[in-house]
């Protein structure tokens, strides 16, 4: 089954505190480092992202530990010369074939170095049942991914946001992203509207839809 990645937004979590406030002159704050390597160590153990590339830079990022990657930010100034910055790169997908390694699903955004402020977001449906093929605007059933991959999102973020430790006040609102993706506290979820509409046309007995929704309405 293809693995449609679509451009648009499915959902974002902005991790902040209030211990520092909008002050450039702070850069880089104090616990950088050390937030860096908390960050970085939850996302690559999970395999939910493998740091690549940064962002404005070519290069491709080649380490054999948190530390060294940490390092190689460093020694290109990110965490002096930039007020913030992106990471993108790679994630493991699980299918009942195996591990599958695909690019830009997931990726750091606005990692801040004058404040305690970054974002996680994904621009992919395998967290959801259902994905859209922008190619001919249609959804189409994404079981397989979906039931041994959703859960992996929730469980990382809550694990990173327990670790820091951050006074996170906005970290879980609930908000809708593009092409109808519901983002509920550390989950996504596709919209009820959405799925009723698609189950409707094209219903799969595998899928327990009321089970769904309730989930989405909790």
């Amino acid at each position: 089954m293809k693995l449609y990645l679509p451009g648009k937004l499915r959902g974002s979590w902005h991790f902040d505190s209030n211990k520092y406030d909008y002050d450039y002159d702070i850069a880089p704050y104090p616990e950088i480092s050390s937030d860096l390597n908390t960050l970085l160590t939850i996302l690559i153990e999970s395999q939910l992202f493998i740091p690549r590339s940064l962002e404005g830079k070519n290069e491709i990022l080649n380490y054999s530990n948190v530390e060294e990657l940490i390092a190689l930010i460093e020694k290109d100034n990110y965490l002096q010369d930039c007020f913030e910055f992106g990471i993108n790169g790679d994630t493991v997908i699980y299918t009942e074939q195996g591990e599958e390694i695909h690019s830009d699903i997931f990726c750091i955004e606005s990692f801040r170095t004058f404040q305690q402020s970054f974002v996680l977001a994904t621009k992919s449906d395998v967290w959801l049942p259902m994905s859209f093929n922008e190619e001919n605007f249609s959804y189409v059933w994404n079981l397989e991914r979906y039931n041994l991959n959703f859960s992996r999102l929730p469980a990382v973020l809550k694990k990173i946001n327990e670790n820091l430790k951050w006074e996170n006040e906005n970290l879980l609102v609930n908000e809708f992203n593009e092409r109808g993706s519901l983002q509920k506290g550390y989950n996504i979820f596709l919209s009820k509207e959405i799925l009723k509409s698609q189950y409707n046309e094209n219903p799969n007995l595998e899928f327990n839809i009321n089970e769904y929704i309730a989930k989405t309405e909790i």
